[in-house]
């Protein structure tokens, strides 16, 4: 029979289809009778033993092996072995090629596929996949960022912590909590953590509680984005008291009319929205504004320099009114209580901000929801250890880290993965 296998140590002697799967049949080539490793004695053969191994799928259908292998006995000692076939990997019942093969892919793709795909159960794809990541976590080291990015995500059931680089736009490390008992050890171990010259977080202080002592040459900027925002959840505040007061018919056309309208940028509103908009000072002046010190506040990010900037901060603070806005007025609170942090963003060498970061929040929910129920062990490492987006944008050198020489990189190109993820090629 042809030797579909090229496998050492045996030979093919039939091959069957069926249950939408290949079955081939081996018999291991019995050359050395073997020696007792107790008494060193020769041993005899005493009988056959049939083992089923998966391996590589073949013609788009999964492979099994019926390997029947000769067993032997020591009439001294007693004992019995059957001779092994470096091929196999005994502890997964399948070769060692298709366990590779699975690794290779198994964070490219759901369990489940691989599964339909090699014939083995879903938990045995599971357990190959942690043994890599158990390995990955070992070896792959990222190269600690100049500029960090840090956010939070809701991922599997919990708040988790996603740093990145965003001097490279790259994945720098996923942790499992966000808690300064979680932070504060990581910052103090990292590696070249003198590097880091710059941190972007939100205003959630536990942040920089956690780095601040242990990243000597950091300063911290408040991610613009998440300051803007408020702004506009501010904006939003004030339409929905508005719309309170309406029937449901008209909530429901101020909804449509207004929302969209009024959290847009001037320069982003087509000709209609634009009269629209005129329609809603002559009717809502109350809204209209609320909008106009949501743009005033957002203007603030268009001046050049710090000093511009915080004037334009203080003449919005004093175009509050005493009454009413009171979300604003908040808002007023929590930049002062943030002053220098938000500020430092005109400082900084390039505009800082988190971009990146929240657009690879929304990538590891994407790989979570397409993952039917992963645990956060298996998301993380299929953004973190994305072998597609590691060779691109990034660095690769040589270092020597606690004595052992590793390959250093910057990690997963972000907008590659947000390239793949919209080609829907991120399972």
């Amino acid at each position: 029979m042809f030797d579909l296998l090229r496998l050492p140590g045996i030979k093919p002697v039939d091959l069957r289809t069926g249950n939408n799967r290949i079955t081939i049949v081996a018999e291991a080539v019995d050359d050395n009778v073997p020696a007792c490793d107790g008494c060193g004695k020769p041993m005899y053969r005493h009988g056959k033993r049939k083992n089923i191994f998966a391996d590589t799928p073949m013609e788009m259908q999964p492979v099994r092996l019926e390997v029947e292998r000769p067993r032997y006995r020591c009439d001294v000692c007693k004992c019995m072995v059957v001779p092994e076939l470096g091929f196999l990997d005994e502890r997964r019942r399948a070769t060692k090629r298709l366990v590779d093969a699975v690794r290779e892919r198994c964070l490219g793709t759901t369990f489940h596929d691989m599964a339909d795909h090699t014939g083995l159960s879903v938990n045995s794809v599971k357990n190959i996949a942690l043994d890599m990541i158990a390995e990955l976590d070992r070896t792959v080291c990222y190269e600690t960022p100049v500029i960090l990015g840090i956010d939070e995500v809701n991922l599997a059931g919990d708040m988790r912590c996603v740093l990145t680089n965003l001097a490279t736009n790259n994945v720098f490390n996923m942790l499992p909590q966000r808690t300064q008992d979680h932070l504060k050890p990581f910052f103090k171990d990292m590696r070249d953590r003198e590097r880091v010259e710059w941190v972007c977080t939100d205003m959630w202080r536990p942040f920089k509680r956690s780095f601040a002592q242990y990243l000597p040459n950091a300063k911290l900027v408040i991610d613009k984005f998440h300051v803007l925002k408020a702004a506009s959840e501010a904006l939003e505040t004030e339409r929905k008291i508005f719309q309170s007061q309406l029937t449901k018919n008209e909530r429901i056309h101020v909804k449509k009319s207004i929302r969209w309208i009024t959290l847009k940028r001037p320069k982003n509103l087509s000709l209609e929205e634009q009269e629209a908009l005129l329609e809603v000072r002559r009717s809502l002046p109350a809204i209209a504004h609320a909008y106009d010190l949501k743009e005033m506040f957002y203007r603030i990010y268009d001046d050049p320099d710090a000093e511009s900037a915080k004037h334009a901060f203080e003449a919005w603070e004093n175009a509050l009114p005493d009454q009413g806005l009171e979300d604003f007025k908040k808002l007023a609170k929590t930049v002062r209580n943030h002053y220098d942090d938000i500020f430092m963003y005109w400082n900084s060498p390039v505009r800082i901000t988190n971009a990146y970061t929240e657009c690879l929040n929304g990538l590891t929910k994407i790989a979570n929801r397409m993952g039917r129920g992963y645990s956060y062990d298996i998301i993380r490492a299929k953004v973190l250890y994305a072998k597609y987006a590691r060779k691109v944008g990034s660095g690769v050198r040589v270092a020597s880290i606690s004595g052992i020489q590793q390959t250093v990189e910057y990690g997963p190109h972000i907008p590659t993965l947000v390239e793949s993820a919209e080609a829907g090629e991120m399972d």
